[in-house]
């Protein structure tokens, strides 16, 4: 019989510590043996290796000897700073202010001559600290501007807030850390050339492909030279500017391909004529016709007052509506128009896929959306999210009612037809009111010969925690430390929700158990039922 391996080691003292010591020894040869190989590795392969790493990880290597201290320094992949990375297990690495520091002495520290992405990601929430963030970022975009940068994304936003009123660099601002800088002044001084021209024949940022700014306002000028001196750009997403106007995208722009413009409140006119342009999104105000000639166009997420105006006004969207494979529409906007039941219909003949984001009042009819579903025949998957919004008290109920994005229709009314193509129906924010039975059962009864997969998501902001019921409406949202309490009021009584629950709970547990219970009433065997 073997011996158990601590019976193996001999009793002796002098002998068991002669074993462990060259055990120890032997361990020690093992890993110089595996430190030797790493440092026998070419400096390029090392630099490859550092670049595929997280930025602060790639700078820790350099304590590790003297060959490495500047190892990093020539990566040329990723340079990401993110303020959600700087905790781990609710624990700060550093504060905000230290990793300012901190991005400053990188881009300062940094030798390579191309970097492939710049990603900024900061949430500036006090008022004070903004003056020295925007400064140093400032300081970040002219020590990248002299690189061969291909991709740059500066997200300043904090959900729940208003932008922190941040402006990217004019053009002059970017001319200044080129060493030539002093030689462009004359020029422009003379009116020999513009400041774009002499931006771009020092080559500012003529490399990039992808432009992401999010809570950062960007003026039209400094827009108009990132198409004119990208020639490669790919996609642009411009995002809570304060100082976009009048923008146009016209060709030729032969590699551009993905364009958002969201929540730039001040637009007053947008043109976009790319021949190859495929996805687009534009959440805003009414702004006129903004698509000229975009024949590729499959992909298409409205919102604000505009997407209204494709719902109830399709006879302007003609022209591109019927092309679209994918189509996100986000109803959220009261408006007139959303009073009146349409005569016509958005003509999407080829739409294959489609999204639905709406503001209801809890128990309102849905059956109005279920037209949509007839107007694209050829839908294959719908997809609904419903954010409700409760009054703080009963007077604002029939305010709530006039406001709604969306007509509400009978089931007398609502359409009768059948859909042989639509496959999969996902339900997102159910709280198990009738309405929504309603509106999944119909949807069910149109797609009866088709349907194969039915989802429910119970995840609803009906049921969170709000703060304050001191204002004229409530949208109900996730509370920060992940709980999910019954809404404040409900349990004392102080509170009188317009619509419970069919059961009377206003609990998510409860909206659970009714979605299972009525995916279960669907009696056909191959639809497959998922209840999250």
């Amino acid at each position: 019989m073997n011996k158990h391996k601590r019976d193996q080691i001999p009793q002796n003292p002098r002998k068991r510590k002669w074993i462990n010591k060259h055990i120890k020894a032997k361990k020690k040869q093992e890993i110089d043996a595996t430190a030797n190989v790493i440092d026998k590795l070419p400096d390029d392969l090392l630099i490859a290796i550092l670049s595929r790493m997280k930025i602060l990880d790639a700078v820790r290597t350099s304590v590790l000897s003297r060959r490495w201290r500047y190892l990093w320094t020539l990566t040329n992949r990723n340079l990401e700073f993110n303020d959600r990375d700087i905790t781990t297990n609710g624990n700060k690495i550093m504060t905000k202010k230290k990793l300012s520091v901190f991005i400053s002495q990188v881009l300062r520290s940094h030798k390579s001559p191309s970097v492939d992405t710049l990603i900024i990601r900061i949430r500036i929430r006090e008022k004070a600290e903004r003056r020295g963030i925007f400064s140093s970022i400032n300081t970040w975009i002219n020590r990248v501007i002299l690189k061969d940068l291909k991709r740059l994304e500066l997200d300043l936003s904090v959900p729940g807030t208003s932008p922190c009123n941040y402006v990217f660099p004019d053009l002059g601002y970017m001319l200044v850390p080129f060493p030539r800088y002093k030689y462009y002044c004359r020029l422009i001084d003379s009116g020999c050339c513009s400041v774009a021209s002499c931006l771009r024949s020092a080559n500012g940022f003529t490399s990039l492909r992808s432009i992401k700014l999010v809570d950062v306002s960007i003026t039209d000028e400094v827009v108009g030279y990132f198409l004119e001196s990208c020639r490669y750009i790919e996609d642009l997403c411009i995002r809570g500017s304060n100082a976009t106007k009048d923008l146009k995208f016209v060709d030729p722009l032969p590699y551009f391909k993905v364009l958002e413009i969201s929540d730039c409140c001040n637009i007053e006119s947008l043109l976009i004529s790319v021949e190859n342009l495929v996805s687009c999104t534009y959440q805003g105000n009414v702004i006129g016709l903004p698509f000229k000639k975009v024949p590729k166009v499959s992909e298409l997420t409205l919102g604000g007052v505009f997407c209204e105006s494709f719902v109830y006004e399709p006879n302007k969207h003609s022209s591109y509506s019927t092309q679209l494979l994918k189509l996100v529409l986000n109803l959220h906007t009261a408006s007139v128009l959303g009073e009146i039941v349409p005569r016509d219909l958005p003509q999407l003949y080829a739409l294959k896929r489609l999204e639905l984001s709406i503001v209801s009042r809890v128990g309102r009819s849905l059956l109005f959306l279920t037209s949509l579903i007839k107007a694209s025949p050829q839908l294959q998957e719908f997809k609904i999210k419903i954010n409700y919004i409760v009054p703080c008290c009963q007077p604002y109920d029939s305010l709530i009612r006039r406001h709604m994005p969306f007509p509400e229709v009978t089931a007398a009314e609502a359409n009768v037809f059948e859909h042989e193509n639509l496959r999969v129906i996902e339900v997102v924010g159910y709280c198990g009111c009738a309405s929504e039975d309603e509106f999944i059962v119909s949807i069910c009864k149109i797609a009866a010969t088709s349907l194969e997969t039915v989802i429910i998501d119970t995840d609803c902001d009906y049921y969170r925690d709000v703060p304050n019921f001191n204002q004229l409406l409530v949208m109900y949202k996730p509370r920060e430390d992940g709980k999910v309490p019954i809404m404040k009021g409900v349990k004392t009584g102080t509170v009188d929700p317009i619509e419970p629950t069919e059961n009377g709970n206003l609990n998510p547990f409860d909206a659970k158990k009714h979605a299972e219970k009525l995916i279960s009433s669907f009696r056909s065997l191959e639809i497959k039922k998922i209840v999250r």
